[in-house]
């Protein structure tokens, strides 16, 4: 396993050749399993340090007001990439949160999916049709689950006759038209700041990509049914059956690509718990809502 502490000193010297020339503290995030970061704290002031991050990504999408402002960034001595942005306080959304702030929610994911500076720092793609990002995508998938299949063998079977008819629906896609995708959209990369903004963080997966990948897992985890066309219609995509159904396939990709260890990450595979995790799998691929419901209260979340 990789030493999440491992650059800690080179980054005291980084904030204090550029930040104050002062005592720093630098401590893991309560949450966060991705790349290397710390919180920093020095005289009252509180930073996030973000190594590894796609820097420009980060500028554009502050630039837009969808994530915090960069402070300063450049490179440790090693060349390892590291962010620094303020320390904002808030809180990742509850269902109840998404749903009173949908409309400012769907704004973020509008400026993001549409703005041709995010779009031209991110990795081309050798193909703009749904389809073939499509098929891509269940091939990462795929060459990951192989990695890990032979772990839970009561399961495997199953997984692989899912993955199977997922990537034959896949061969029926049509359409084209790639957007900056933010491709792990979960509430965890959500945050809402205590003065009111919405921000959307951890970038480090965008790519050019089928918008019904981001909207997919935004629609089915946290907005019932009967919100999804509004939401829809403020993101600026429409409310019919080919997007309805590219929505399902890709989000069933999504709920096992989570399952499975990032590369160049802090993730454990848990095959203890790995057939529990595959409820959402298993339910979305079927064509089913998502099995929590989606009225629950912020006390029980």
């Amino acid at each position: 396993m990789q030493n999440r502490y491992r650059h800690r000193q080179q980054v005291a010297d980084f904030l204090q050749l550029h930040l104050g020339d002062r005592r720093w503290a630098l401590a893991l995030p309560s949450s966060g399993r991705g790349h290397e970061t710390y919180i920093a704290q020095s005289n009252g002031e509180s930073y996030f340090v973000k190594l590894g991050a796609h820097v420009a990504r980060y500028q554009v999408m502050a630039s837009l007001g969808l994530t915090p402002p960069t402070i300063v960034s450049g490179s440790l001595e090693n060349g390892t990439s590291i962010l620094v942005q303020p320390y904002i306080q808030g809180r990742h959304p509850s269902w109840q949160d998404f749903r009173h702030n949908l409309p400012r929610i769907a704004t973020v994911v509008n400026k993001a999916h549409h703005s041709q500076a995010l779009r031209d720092v991110l990795p081309p793609s050798s193909s703009e049709t749904y389809r073939e990002v499509g098929l891509a995508a269940a091939r990462r998938v795929q060459q990951r689950w192989e990695m890990y299949r032979p772990q839970v063998p009561t399961v495997a079977d199953s997984v692989d006759e899912t993955l199977a008819h997922l990537q034959q629906e896949i061969q029926g896609f049509s359409g084209a038209g790639l957007i900056a995708s933010h491709n792990d959209i979960c509430n965890g990369n959500w945050l809402i700041a205590l003065d009111g903004n919405v921000y959307l963080v951890d970038l480090e997966a965008m790519s050019l990509d089928d918008p019904a990948h981001d909207m997919g897992s935004l629609l089915w985890w946290y907005y019932a049914p009967e919100l999804r066309p509004a939401f829809l219609e403020i993101a600026g995509y429409p409310c019919e059956g080919a997007f309805r159904d590219r929505m399902r396939v890709r989000m069933a990709l999504h709920c096992l690509d989570i399952l499975l260890p990032r590369a160049a990450s802090f993730d454990r595979f848990d095959a203890a718990s790995f057939a529990e995790g595959l409820t959402d799998f298993s339910a979305v691929a079927a064509g089913r809502e998502n099995p929590q419901g989606y009225g629950k209260s912020d006390e029980e979340e």
